[in-house]
């Protein structure tokens, strides 16, 4: 099962207190996945990849209204089927209306592109529809693979209804187009919020502790990774600096150099691999001073090369 799938399932679960909170829900499915039908009459279709969803919002509709519900599986070739509410009923065009979606004006009907305000009128029907939308057409990136969160709206005033009501608990969304669609999108610490925001708590402490163990991962690697290029940094300056002191003992001599670099010469040979402040330690001086002892010794070895 998929990350978003998993969240969906949890927040499918949440018990909702109020009408207020059940409509407000019930319209954010509808203005995501939701569609006018004309049938026997108008009513509402959805389209859901998650189950659990369907079920969900027939459930939640007939919760507040006296619907006719169908529930059906769409066959799509070489991926899952998609599941398919319908909702018909005499009170189906008063349901589409007090949502926002079917809209009369003068006696024509139009369809709305937003949520009515007085249904997002407190703190809890706020979250109610952002659920709603996630519910209808959200999708959460694996925390393992990437934070990425984001709901696609079908016009960009309800997706900048989204963003504003999303904005208003101080989590930051943003909107991008994909194939001319608004989508409503939300990257990094606000991905967790936004699933802890609208009720999603086991997913948003899933989402922290695969980021968590992400970006440890890539400390990890970042740190082996630097410890790497020292130890390949160390193994080539040692191999000039031994080939240096080799040029010198054979051409003048180590017991003609001064003490100090006759000191240097003779660690740098009995510990090859001693990183530049072992070597410093032993001698008991700086790391500055035995780096600019062993460089004395490459530049002597590099005028007796050069005549």
């Amino acid at each position: 099962m998929s990350f978003s799938s998993s969240a969906k399932e949890d927040l499918v679960k949440i018990r909702l207190k109020t009408r207020e909170q059940r409509l407000a829900q019930l319209a954010g499915l509808v203005h995501t996945c939701g569609a006018l039908t004309i049938g026997r009459g108008r009513g509402a279709s959805f389209t859901t990849e998650t189950p659990a969803v369907g079920r969900h919002i027939v459930s939640l509709a007939t919760a507040l209204y006296e619907l006719e519900p169908t529930i059906e599986l769409s066959e799509r070739e070489r991926r899952r089927p998609l599941t398919v509410v319908s909702l018909m009923g005499d009170v189906a065009e008063r349901m589409l209306g007090e949502v926002g979606l079917l809209l009369v004006e003068d006696g024509i009907y139009r369809i709305g592109e937003t949520v009515p305000e007085p249904l997002l009128s407190d703190e809890e029907s706020v979250r109610a529809f952002l659920r709603g939308a996630f519910l209808g057409s959200g999708s959460c990136s694996n925390p393992y693979r990437g934070y990425h969160l984001e709901i696609v709206a079908r016009s960009a005033a309800f997706a900048d209804q989204l963003r504003a009501r999303i904005g208003a608990f101080e989590t930051e969304a943003k909107i991008m187009l994909r194939r001319e669609k608004p989508v409503v999108y939300l990257k990094g610490d606000d991905v967790s919020s936004f699933l802890a925001l609208i009720g999603a708590s086991g997913s948003a402490l899933k989402f922290e502790s695969a980021r968590a163990e992400r970006d440890f991962r890539n400390y990890l690697n970042r740190t082996t990774n630097c410890e790497t290029a020292n130890i390949e940094k160390t193994v080539y300056a040692s191999g000039e600096q031994c080939g240096a002191i080799e040029l010198i003992e054979e051409h003048m001599g180590l017991n003609r150099l001064p003490a100090t670099l006759y000191e240097a010469a003779m660690l740098r040979l009995n510990h090859p691999d001693a990183t530049l402040q072992e070597l410093a330690d032993l001698a008991e001086i700086g790391k500055s001073g035995m780096n600019h002892r062993l460089a004395r010794l490459v530049r002597i070895a590099k005028e007796i090369r050069h005549g």
